[in-house]
């Protein structure tokens, strides 16, 4: 088990455990999915499983999506490349763009799942609040994501002005 934990990166962590952990306790409390307490290890499992899947939705999906939209713009990758040698910050930004790019997918997918029952089963009685309240963080996470992802284009555009 140990092994397992010391492999885990942060990157892993951040963009995968945390969102899976969110949107698989928003399905528990909102009786879709029943979660086992006592089954960590099997929990720490469907979590990171669930996480990557809003992970990859959100990359390859949402953000296209958002480009096209003009949201949010990327620089070449081979200037972001050769900036992130140049200044390691810029990674660090990434994985937290990453982490709010996850969390704003897990918030839509999350909404998708309380308007759309997956077994047929009526939406909860305090649903609009619930919906309200996932909008809310959705449209937070968005914003957090574009704010992010400007700070590493103007590091990416510094340090290729920097040459």
């Amino acid at each position: 088990m140990n092994d397992i934990i010391a492999k885990v990166s942060s990157y892993d962590i951040f963009t995968n455990l945390i969102p899976g952990a969110a949107l698989v306790e928003f399905l528990s409390r909102s009786g879709i999915y029943e979660v086992d307490r006592e089954k960590l290890l099997a929990n720490l499992v469907i979590y990171y499983l669930v996480g990557l899947v809003i992970s990859r939705f959100g990359a390859v999906v949402l953000e296209p999506f958002l480009k096209f939209l003009r949201i949010i713009r990327h620089d070449s990758y081979s200037d972001f490349i050769e900036a992130s040698a140049k200044d390691l910050k810029i990674l660090t930004l990434l994985e937290s763009t990453n982490l709010f790019r996850s969390l704003f997918t897990a918030c839509l997918l999350a909404l998708l799942t309380l308007w759309l029952p997956i077994d047929g089963t009526s939406k909860p009685a305090h649903a609009g609040t619930l919906t309200w309240i996932l909008g809310t963080l959705a449209f937070l996470f968005l914003l957090s994501y574009r704010k992010q992802n400007e700070f590493i284009r103007r590091r990416v555009r510094h340090a290729r002005a920097a040459k």
